[in-house]
């Protein structure tokens, strides 16, 4: 199975992180989306799909938490406003580069999202119903669209839950697994400036590494940034913790571990 997690060090999928851009980056006409639009699944493999996902919520580091809770969101069928207004409420979206119509077609075209259109009953409208009729015709028997997670995408968010990407953090690093538990701890009571985890972590032997084979001392926004890939941190007036970082840190409490 192709590689799609959130990695703690690369985020890979079939050998590498792919930044290159593709169809996915092209300008969308926010409110022209239609099931017709959308690229062929039945012609690729489950992997195929999946790879391409990947490659869409992982491309920016500003978007790619909002992505990862809309597609995990979207296991319930949401209505557009609903997913809209579920985006816009994420602390990650001050800090988004693209709209949340953008956002949640990037999904559709990605195969994690299946858009779903309704009519005025509520029934969901089928490709043979809209034959022969014209793009008016066609706007007034589509009276709703909605959003649902599809296969590939709830495998996704299974995959990459932040426990589970907290566990790899973890125990890839396990000689700075101390210091990653302590400020998920110190930021666990309020939120803090970075200025002030720099001080919290400043002097300490987990910031020292070798770089070919020079020693060097690592900027203390590395664990931030990593914490921040894992979910288990957000930006809200200072570095918090999310609902999920402040569950793993109970769970690691309760292990006798924090």
């Amino acid at each position: 199975m192709t590689d799609v997690r959130f990695e703690s060090e690369t985020l890979a999928v079939s050998g590498g992180f792919d930044e290159s851009s593709d169809a996915e980056e092209a300008p969308v006409d926010d409110r022209s989306m239609s099931a017709e639009d959308l690229p062929c699944a039945a012609e690729l493999t489950f992997e195929e799909k999946l790879a391409a996902l990947n490659r869409t919520v992982m491309r920016h580091p500003l978007n790619r938490e909002i992505l990862y809770k809309t597609l995990a969101f979207c296991e319930t069928e949401r209505p557009l406003r609903e997913a809209e207004d579920f985006i816009a409420a994420l602390p990650q979206f001050n800090l988004a580069t693209q709209n949340q119509y953008y956002l949640l077609t990037s999904l559709v075209r990605a195969h994690g999202l299946e858009l779903v259109e309704r009519d005025e009953a509520g029934e969901p409208v089928t490709a043979a119903q809209k034959e022969g009729l014209t793009e008016d015709e066609v706007d007034d028997l589509v009276a709703a669209i909605s959003f649902k997670t599809t296969e590939v995408g709830a495998y996704f968010v299974e995959y990459n839950k932040p426990s589970a990407r907290l566990v790899d953090l973890l125990g890839l690093d396990p000689g700075r697994a101390d210091t990653y538990r302590e400020l998920l701890e110190y930021v666990a009571g309020q939120a803090r400036p970075y200025r002030d985890i720099e001080a919290f972590l400043d002097g300490r032997p987990a910031l020292q590494t070798v770089i070919d084979g020079r020693p060097e001392t690592m900027q203390p926004s590395v664990f931030v940034d990593k914490l921040e890939r894992a979910g288990a941190l957000v930006w809200k007036d200072g570095w918090t913790l999310t609902e999920e970082g402040r569950e793993f840190l109970e769970e690691l409490k309760v292990d006798g571990q924090a």
